[in-house]
């Protein structure tokens, strides 16, 4: 049974076999007339199709198409010479942005990152990230409204955020006088909460990766983000309003990230260079 839709263009395919050292299901082969096949599976996964489209994407004569992906509608391979230069600016130009224009995103640019994090690099191609948004400044603001009200009434108690204790937690409120206007959220109108489920794949690899790949698109589309931990301590002290976001028990949450328009924008890069003896060199 086909269930990948897996459709070969016999015409177009050369027999180069390049389909076939590169699926990590080994159920691509072929046949006798030397034209990629694939071999009955009975379910998604380790020793069947991965759903990675690697197939479609090596062919180099467009030969195949899979679940309805046809090669034509793919993006093409960047040009080296031009994306590494790109890359390093946007890596280099990248800044944890405290603060924020009170503007919302548009909802367009917002799922098109999201349908982006499907390429994000996850353990054996499980997709199981999840994400929870907060896409619009009103209800993030009565979000933000709620965690701070009672963050403040915890710390009258003298319970603060893991991690903090009473003058670190003071630092933050002074801290908000100056670089950030909210020392919860960095005053962000949005946050994305990656997060996936313990006990199956590599949760929290995947998690990571996925926050990272969403903070360098955020970058290429001139949005400011930050990765906030904070947060994370804070509701564990509120578990009732932690309790609004609908993050199942069992997932793993490596952090949030505030994003939206930058109220500040840069001018430069900076220069940060790699101390060398932070570099392992093996020989063998």
């Amino acid at each position: 049974m086909n269930q990948a839709n897996f459709v070969v263009d016999i015409e177009k395919c050369i027999g180069c076999g390049k389909c076939v050292k590169v699926c990590p299901g080994g159920i691509l082969s072929l046949n006798q007339s030397k034209k990629a096949e694939i071999a009955d599976f009975e379910e998604f996964g380790w020793n069947d199709c991965w759903k990675c489209e690697h197939c479609l994407a090596v062919c180099p004569t467009g030969a195949i198409s899979i679940f309805g992906h046809k090669p034509e509608n793919s993006l093409p391979v960047a040009d080296y010479e031009i994306s590494a230069p790109i890359m390093d600016s946007l890596i280099a130009g990248r800044h944890s942005c405290r603060r924020y224009k009170d503007k919302n995103v548009a909802n367009s640019i917002i799922n098109d990152m999201l349908e982006r994090l499907a390429d994000a690099p996850n353990g054996g191609n499980k997709q199981q990230v999840e994400f929870t948004l907060i896409g619009d400044k009103e209800q993030m603001n009565q979000f933000r409204r709620l965690a701070y009200s009672q963050m403040e009434e915890l710390a009258v108690q003298g319970i603060y955020p893991k991690g903090f204790g009473k003058e670190a937690y003071e630092d933050m409120k002074r801290w908000e006088k100056t670089v950030r206007p909210d020392m919860l959220f960095c005053g962000a109108p949005h946050i994305l909460i990656p997060h996936a489920p313990l006990g199956h794949g590599e949760p929290i690899q995947d998690v990571v990766i996925a926050g990272t790949y969403f903070e360098l698109l955020c970058a290429s589309r001139g949005l400011g983000a930050v990765m906030l931990t904070f947060p994370l301590g804070a509701l564990e002290q509120m578990p009732d309003i932690k309790a609004m976001l609908n993050i199942p028990h069992n997932h793993y949450i490596g952090m949030m990230i505030g994003f939206g328009y930058p109220e500040i924008k840069y001018a430069r890069g900076v220069q940060r260079e790699m101390e060398q003896s932070r570099i392992h060199r093996l020989h063998f």
